[in-house]
């Protein structure tokens, strides 16, 4: 018969084992694991440098690994004085060159920027942010939006050149949560588990419409990222009626997002080590 310390060893590896396997498996499942706030992603980005991606058109559903390059990307965080965060993107790109092949094709050669800026409190809340689309020649921006927190109430103005997009809502914002801007990338998602689930709110920075996201971490699969397979946690995001995946590295990396866009299937990709794709031009370098 085991001795009493053997025994206790036993009981202890079991307890760390079955602990274990119920942080993984039963809890996710249950919504006892916190999904990711603005607060844990902008301190996760904090004192790294800008981020590089590269905007991608897949013209082919069937084969998802030949893309078109259009445009570029960068996104960054920093701490304010106030102990808040403040997290900001820009996405650039060719309109024509987006829409190519689409029922909105034009042989326009346009840049579009989309600017994006996140202020967040010490706590995580989020306390304000802007999107604003701007053409290149064009001295005011096509559209803006702006959302301002006040307590669980989150105003959202858009500001447009036609009187179509001038509207105001008034959101109930639950603590904590996330807002996005569709195509204003999170640089990390830390924290994530096979099984959790939760809901965001989507802000299209082209309508000023506002969408909520149902969002579930479906599974661990391998990619190819950086000439190498990479594992990842693929994170699906149902927005009717479309759906978007993004795929995170287990330390919380955003290595590859698709963006829910009509007509065109958009992709993100980050670029490692800020290499620059071939011809192209990485804003604010």
């Amino acid at each position: 018969m085991p001795s009493r310390l053997v025994c206790i060893a036993i009981l202890l590896y079991w307890v760390v084992g079955a602990s274990s396997l119920i942080r993984r498996d039963v809890l996710p499942e249950l919504g006892f694991v916190r999904p990711p706030d603005l607060r844990t992603i902008a301190s996760a980005e904090e004192n790294a440098e800008p981020s590089s991606w590269s905007v991608e058109v897949i013209d082919n559903p069937l084969a998802p690994e030949i893309r078109r390059i259009v445009g570029t990307a960068t996104t960054e965080s920093s701490r304010n004085p106030q102990g808040g965060f403040e997290m900001s993107s820009t996405v650039s790109f060719n309109a024509g060159g987006l829409l190519r092949g689409t029922p909105l094709s034009s042989n326009s050669d346009a840049r579009l920027d989309v600017v994006s800026r996140y202020q967040i409190d010490p706590a995580g809340n989020l306390q304000s942010f802007t999107a604003s689309v701007r053409s290149d020649g064009d001295p005011e921006d096509l559209l803006t939006v702006t959302g301002t927190r006040d307590r669980r109430a989150l105003k959202v103005v858009c500001q447009g050149q036609l009187p179509i997009f001038n509207q105001t809502r008034t959101l109930v914002y639950e603590p904590r949560s996330l807002v996005q801007n569709a195509l204003g990338p999170f640089d990390r998602l830390p924290g994530l588990q096979v099984g959790q689930k939760w809901e965001t709110q989507m802000v299209s920075p082209f309508t000023g419409r506002i969408e909520t996201v149902r969002v579930d971490v479906a599974r661990r699969c391998v990619i190819h990222w950086d000439n190498s397979p990479v594992t990842v946690l693929e994170v699906v995001h149902h927005v009717t009626p479309l759906s978007a995946r993004t795929w995170v590295r287990p330390d919380g990396l955003v290595v590859r997002q698709e963006v829910p866009f009509p007509f065109v299937k958009l992709v993100l990709e980050r670029i490692p080590s800020r290499r620059t794709p071939s011809g192209l031009e990485v804003p604010g370098r």
